[in-house]
C-alpha cells in the first residue's frame, strides 16, 4: 500500500476523538492502520485483539497496537488507504513509517524523543484561540502534539510537563494560538516527529 493508492479523507470536529492504531511491522517498512472516521476503537474489541494472530494473517514480522489516543487537531485532510478488519475492528491504511520506528526501542516502538520520519500526507488544522501543547528541542524547534494518550483530559496537558522525563536542552510548553495552525504534510518532504514519554505524538513544525 502506498499514499498514490489513498484518497483524502476529512475530518472535522477532530479535537478529543478517540481512535486507534494497528502497526505491522515488515521487511519494507511499518505499515500503520487507523480507525479514524470509522469507529471510534471500542475497548471490548481493542482489549480482545490477539496481536500473533494478527501478525500471521498479515505475514508481518510483528504486530503492535498503538492507542487508543485521543486527536489534538481541529480539523485535518489525510490520506487513507485500503481498509482491513483486526479483530472486529475496522482500520484503513494510513502511513509508513521507516523500520526504525520498532529497531530503535524494540517492541516497544520508538524511544522518546528519538526524531523519526514517517511517510504520510495529512493536512492538520489547530484553530485560533485554542491551545497546542508543544516539546522544543535543542536547537529551537517546535513539535506540537497530535495525539494524547488516555492517561491525560485536555485540561491536565497544561502540567504534562511536570510528568516528562525531558532529556537535556527539551522543553515542554503549552500556548494558546493567536492565529490558525496549519501543517500541510506531503510525501515530497521530510516529516520530523518525536513521542514523549507516554507515547504520545508530536510533529514539527
Amino acid at each position: 500500500m502506498s499514499i498514490n493508492e489513498a484518497r483524502m479523507v476529512t475530518v472535522p470536529d477532530a479535537r478529543d476523538m478517540r481512535f486507534g492504531e494497528i502497526f505491522l511491522v515488515k521487511p519494507s517498512g511499518v505499515d500503520m492502520y487507523n480507525t479514524t472516521g470509522l469507529n471510534d476503537c471500542p475497548v471490548e474489541l481493542w482489549d480482545a485483539l490477539d496481536l500473533e494472530e494478527i501478525r500471521g494473517e498479515h505475514d508481518a514480522l510483528q504486530a503492535q497496537k498503538n492507542g487508543p489516543k485521543y486527536w489534538m487537531m481541529d480539523s485535518q485532510d489525510l490520506h487513507l488507504g485500503e481498509t482491513v478488519s483486526f479483530g472486529g475492528i475496522a482500520m484503513r491504511w494510513a502511513a509508513r513509517a521507516p523500520l526504525s520506528v520498532v529497531q530503535a526501542g524494540g517492541e516497544a516502538g520508538a524511544k522518546p524523543y528519538n526524531v523519526l520520519t514517517p511517510t504520510k500526507e495529512q493536512k492538520v488544522v489547530y484553530s485560533a484561540g485554542k491551545p497546542v501543547h508543544e516539546l522544543v528541542d535543542p536547537g529551537g524547534h517546535a513539535y506540537v502534539m497530535q495525539a494524547h494518550g488516555p492517561e491525560f483530559t485536555l485540561d491536565s496537558l497544561a502540567t504534562l510537563g511536570d510528568r516528562l522525563a525531558l532529556p537535556n536542552g527539551w522543553q515542554y510548553r503549552t500556548r494558546v494560538l493567536s492565529e490558525e495552525l496549519v501543517l500541510d504534510l506531503g510525501p515530497d518532504e521530510t516529516i520530523y516527529a518525536v513521542m514523549d514519554d507516554f507515547r504520545q505524538v508530536y510533529t514539527r513544525i
